[in-house]
């Protein structure tokens, strides 16, 4: 079973570690002052470079323990616990934000980045890896499955189309990238 429960969505070690070698990527080219969202796993607090980091931010409304434990150096870092489209920061406060799964684990995923959107600086960059409809024969089920996980969570979806809920939020699409048949990820500019 994988890390949302769902065990039609087993992704293996093999795409785990995919994602963790893509996640790590984004994680190294980010500096100034960071917020993550859906950060509750604390799967991306190895990987940031402290070094570069004015702050970092991460919301979820739950954190595990691995994440509260996490030794982080130097660098001040607010734990936020609230739901992603309730952003309690000011205007143009953040350099980059990191969506690992947050678009898909939330029901108002246009709420999370209209708040996300006030957030980040002019041309602020958002990381993003995400579920993504597949393509083909394994659409029709898994269009199936998602409705039935629809239902069962109250409206979290796994197949947006993350890239175009970006662009129609004022976000413009720099680089996206298709892992398999099930997963999205790449970079956006806040415009």
């Amino acid at each position: 079973m994988n890390q949302r429960g769902l065990p039609f969505l087993n992704i293996g070690p093999a795409r785990e570690s995919a994602i963790q070698v893509v996640r790590r990527g984004f994680l190294a080219t980010v500096s100034g002052d960071v917020i993550e969202l859906g950060a509750g796993d604390g799967k991306s607090l190895p990987y940031y470079p402290y070094q570069n980091l004015h702050t970092l931010t991460l919301v979820d409304q739950r954190f595990s323990k691995a994440a509260r434990s996490f030794e982080i150096p130097k660098v001040p870092v607010t734990f936020v616990r609230r739901k992603l489209d309730d952003l309690p920061f000011a205007g143009n406060s953040f350099d980059y934000a990191c969506l690992f799964f947050a678009l898909s684990s939330t029901n108002e995923p246009y709420r999370v980045l209209a708040a996300l959107r006030h957030t980040l600086r002019p041309s602020g960059r958002i990381f993003f890896i995400d579920y993504l409809r597949p393509t083909g024969p394994a659409a029709l089920l898994y269009d199936s499955v998602s409705l039935l996980h629809r239902i069962t969570t109250r409206g979290i979806s796994l197949n947006r189309n993350i890239t175009s809920m970006l662009e129609v939020s004022g976000f413009r699409l720099l680089s996206s990238e298709r892992y398999g048949n099930f997963f999205v990820y790449g970079e956006a500019e806040r415009i």
